[in-house]
């Protein structure tokens, strides 16, 4: 039987143990509180959408350090939406019923700490607690612990404490502790009776069923200190996304023990590479398609076997870009060592460049490398991506679709963002009867797309 599941029925066992001297464990929530209650906010914003509508946020966050430094959850901030998108970022901070807004400066986020910072500006915001997170402090299963959480605004955002047990560990991709029903919102702090400050509530993925036909579901977890302490010290700056080292491999794919037999591995395992990204450093450094890649820096590629390929995602997003890492590769019989620089990720959706063009009620943005890996595009491939779509708007009503990606305009290459603006500019100030583009859909469909403008009914 795996050991953590042994761990999990241990902890089940103890839940069975109600605690004899409840007034005792009240009056420890108690101090709980008044140790943390203080030292939380609310950090509200809201994200404008491409058709103009707003949604606001409300979320849970930590004063962190001084300056009033607040930390929370970076799934708050949707990688998809552009920085541009989020305004007016708030910290309230609750005194009884009363609610006092103060304006705040977002400074960025770190999806792999899974932590988001924003920095109170407002000159008339007094000095707010600092809670301190113990680095020290260690978890066991069967722990009892106590995670907050908040109301709404029409009961004052009110913290709400609930005790919690640790009822399982897990090791892979990285250490996080599973517990009872109720940690909290994401982002919020998790502390011990004794006051200590162990970690966040935090979000993995978990296969609830099998290797060949996963079911994944997202738990909440306690998220450790030692997963986002380094950004406590060095927060990011100017909104930006701290940037995840990137080796450039896809479609990679688990040595499962029939392949290790195959291949006479032994009991080695590891993750075979399906593409190679051209251009990326595992092109640089020599690594090949059906390469088998079995450790990174001495250390074996291991897990169960649907565990492997998250564990060599976690493991390269774990070092800094710029690193240089050796791995040991099988290639046709025999292992040998590729070195590997680190660079930082390529520039996501959220973070391309956009276009919008009201009269035809369509945004474009730049056409970025996660797009050409998910359709199978090759890595020269150009052109624009379609974000949004009026719904009744001229290009909508022209047969355009959103992801599509803009090849030429009115026969003219568009091969990025900004020769497409300069040509459709140049074509829709002529005031043409129709517009003609030409797209590729999915991954092979090109289609010829005619948008007719309508000009008079404008005026």
């Amino acid at each position: 039987m795996p050991a953590r599941i042994i761990h999990a029925l241990v902890a089940v066992a103890l839940l069975a143990a109600v605690p004899a001297a409840a007034d005792e464990m009240a009056d420890q929530i108690r101090k709980v509180q008044a140790k943390v209650a203080p030292a939380t906010v609310i950090v509200s914003f809201y994200i404008e959408r491409e058709d103009g509508a707003r949604a606001g946020a409300h979320v849970l966050g930590t004063v962190v350090g001084k300056d009033n430094l607040v930390m929370f959850s970076s799934a708050a901030i949707p990688s998809e939406f552009a920085l541009s998108q989020f305004h007016d970022f708030k910290v309230k901070v609750t005194d009884g019923l009363d609610v006092n807004a103060y304006e705040a400066e977002y400074l960025g986020k770190d999806n792999q700490a899974q932590a988001a910072f924003v920095r109170v500006t407002d000159p008339k915001t007094p000095a707010l607690p600092v809670l301190v997170f113990n680095e020290k402090a260690k978890v066991r299963v069967g722990d009892p612990l106590v995670s907050v959480a908040n109301l709404g605004e029409p009961d004052g955002f009110a913290r709400l404490l609930q005790p919690v047990r640790v009822v399982a560990r897990i090791d892979q991709p990285v250490t996080t502790y599973l517990c009872t029903k109720g940690l909290g919102a994401p982002g919020s702090p998790v502390v011990t009776l004794d006051g200590k400050v162990v970690g966040i509530v935090g979000l993995v993925r978990l296969n609830q069923a099998t290797n060949a036909r996963p079911k994944w579901s997202v738990a909440q977890v306690l998220w450790p200190v030692e997963r986002f302490i380094e950004r406590l010290r060095n927060p990011p700056k100017g909104g930006k996304s701290v940037k995840q080292a990137w080796v450039g491999v896809h479609t990679l794919t688990p040595v499962t023990k029939d392949l290790a037999e195959y291949f006479k591995l032994g009991e080695g395992r590891g993750v075979v590479v399906g593409h190679v990204i051209e251009g990326s450093p595992a092109d640089k450094a020599g690594l090949k398609s059906e390469d088998i890649i079995l450790s990174v820096d001495g250390t074996a590629v291991s897990g169960t076997e649907g565990q492997l390929v998250e564990n060599f995602i976690n493991t390269i997003r774990q070092r800094d870009v710029g690193e240089k890492l050796t791995f040991e590769v099988w290639r046709e019989g025999k292992t040998r060592q590729v070195a590997v620089t680190l660079a930082p990720a390529p520039k996501g959706p959220g973070e391309a460049e956009r276009y919008a063009i009201e009269p035809f009620g369509m945004t474009v943005r730049e056409l970025v490398a996660s797009d050409r890996m998910a359709r199978e595009l090759p890595q020269d491939e150009t052109g624009v991506v379609v974000l949004f779509l009026k719904p009744a708007g001229w290009a909508a009503d022209g047969g355009l679709r959103m992801g599509d990606i803009i090849k030429k305009v009115q026969d003219r290459p568009t091969p990025d963002l900004k020769t497409f603006r300069k040509i459709f500019d140049d074509e829709v100030a002529q005031k043409p009867k129709e517009v003609v583009l030409f797209v590729l859909r999915g991954k092979k469909d090109t289609q010829l797309v005619r948008i007719e403008p309508r000009w008079d009914a404008d005026k």
